[in-house]
């Protein structure tokens, strides 16, 4: 889908479908706007009167030109109100025109978001093209390859968008931004894409494939590690919680080096790959359970985001540590009530077997620190508690280091994504106290979400560190438009822009938080 900014006139525009976005509270048609209602004989100006488009967010109403302009449809878009404009409003409306365009069956594209002459955009040059992009990209999003093809059914693939911007507009930001927003769409999907496979499908073995696949097309550095690798790193808590599957684990490290070989400061990407989780012996309830396909959300979220850096290209040195298997009940799995020695040398009581990514993340968040990061950021399906403290819109967050926390929450507000600070404090360690071992694996039902990112501090190393429970945005049954039903992606851009928005004079800063 090739797309590019235009400065032409929109009536003139020979496209299949012209898109054009207005706001709710400014419905006044601007002077270019009225030379194409002209050429429509008021067409627009009826819609408008008459009130079938009112502008709210994401309404729409569809004109037939009947060939009085080179387009052959017009699509008013819903901007909804001014004040509440923002670049996910505009991810969105583009995410909804390429799902309009592709029912209507229209392949070359005009969209104009903004069609009041004279005034500043809403957005800067690269924001507008890159959240464009983004939702244009995201709204094509389909995982249907395991339905059968009806006979009739045609694929419709969109060619051509070409977006009407104000002459001014810096066309360098622009591309960039185009460039950027491709990059971090598809590497939504590519997570998306992965989540959605079903786990007998997607075992350990084939997302291990599947990272070291996409290493290869990116030309990122990869090492696949496999059980006796990890039994001599000694992971005692990644091994326990793998040994009840017949499935072995993996660990898969990515390296990308944007910076000097040997820098300062190297950021650490933890993604959680449960590609199943019954929950063990402290087996989960039967309804909902298909959803655990979804517990490897955190991986694939860091291996979307690594994607897309190696096309972004930031001047920075990134790992990314994948920890891989499955939580099966076994004569072989590990039993509540079991000891585990984590790889730095910490014994943990395993009170529910349930409770498994923390002990897989345990250990990567260990090795990432022996690789050399100085900043890490996980991200994974974590816990229960934290859907029930904020739902399914915002990710939870907590961190060892104001500064570190800071930078990632605005990070996801410039990619689009809700986040949500939760409390990492001192009063909640008792919760985790064992009569046997340095650290249980819960501390109970209170404050489930806030001790398990405490059980996840005590392998941290006192590094700049952000945990991401996105056990409620990693998937949904209610999709926006950007959306399908199922995987999201969700955190794929905020680390994205986590890792791009790093530079080492901050890094200093932030060790020193």
């Amino acid at each position: 889908m090739k797309t590019e900014m235009i400065t032409r006139k929109p009536e003139t525009l020979e496209v299949d479908l012209l898109a054009v976005g207005m706001f709710e509270d400014d419905l006044t048609p601007g002077s270019s706007l009225k030379v194409l209602d002209d050429a429509l004989e008021g067409q627009i100006s009826a819609v408008l009167e008459d009130k079938i488009f009112k502008g709210k967010k994401e309404e729409t109403a569809l004109l037939h030109t009947f060939r009085r302009i080179p387009a052959r449809k017009i699509l008013l878009m819903g901007l909804g109100k001014k004040e509440k404009f923002d670049k996910t409003v505009l991810r969105d409306i583009a995410a909804l025109l390429t799902k309009k365009a592709k029912k209507e069956k229209c392949l070359k594209i005009g969209f104009w978001p903004f069609q009041k002459e004279g005034e500043k955009l809403p957005l800067k040059e690269y924001s507008a093209a890159r959240f464009i992009k983004e939702g244009l990209v995201l709204g094509l999003y389909e995982f249907k390859q395991y339905k059968a093809k009806e006979e009739e059914e045609e694929d419709i693939q969109i060619t051509a968008v070409k977006i009407v911007m104000d002459p001014e507009t810096d066309n360098d930001d622009f591309t960039k931004g185009i460039k950027d927003g491709k990059s971090i769409a598809e590497g939504i999907c590519f997570s998306r894409d992965l989540v959605n496979e079903p786990a007998n499908k997607m075992t350990p073995e084939n997302l291990a494939l599947e990272a070291e696949a996409m290493a290869r097309r990116k030309d990122l550095k990869v090492e696949i590690m496999d059980r006796e690798e990890l039994e001599k790193l000694e992971m005692g808590c990644f091994l326990g919680v793998a040994q009840g599957s017949i499935h072995e684990p993996k660990m898969v490290v990515l390296r990308y080096e944007g910076a000097s070989k040997d820098p300062d400061q190297v950021i650490g990407l933890i993604g959680k790959g449960l590609t199943f989780d019954t929950g063990g012996i402290s087996l989960k309830p039967a309804a909902g359970m298909e959803e655990m396909k979804t517990d490897m959300a955190g991986a694939a979220a860091v291996m979307g985001a690594m994607s897309a850096i190696a096309d972004i290209r930031p001047p920075v040195n990134v790992i990314a540590i994948l920890g891989i298997c499955e939580n099966m009940p076994s004569h072989r799995a590990y039993r509540p009530g079991d000891i585990l020695k984590a790889m730095n040398g910490k014994t943990v009581e395993v009170l529910n077997t349930d409770a498994e990514g923390r002990l897989v993340l345990a250990d990567c968040l260990t090795f990432a620190g022996r690789l050399g990061a100085t900043h890490l950021i996980d991200a994974a399906t974590l816990t229960g508690a934290c859907v029930i403290a904020l739902g399914n819109h915002y990710t939870g967050v907590l961190s060892n280091n104001s500064s570190w926390r800071k930078t990632v929450l605005e990070a996801g507000e410039a990619a689009g994504e809700r986040l949500w600070p939760l409390p990492l404090d001192e009063v909640y360690k008792d919760q985790l106290k064992s009569d046997v071992a340095d650290l249980a694996n819960v501390g109970g039902r209170p404050a489930g979400a806030i001790t398990a990112g405490m059980f996840l501090e005590a392998f941290v190393d006192e590094r700049p560190w952000v945990h991401l429970d996105i056990a409620g945005t990693a998937r949904t049954s209610k999709p926006a438009s950007t959306q399908q039903k199922g995987a999201t992606g969700a955190a794929v851009a905020t680390l994205v822009q986590a890792v791009s928005d790093f530079s080492d004079s901050h890094s200093d800063e932030l060790t020193k938080a």
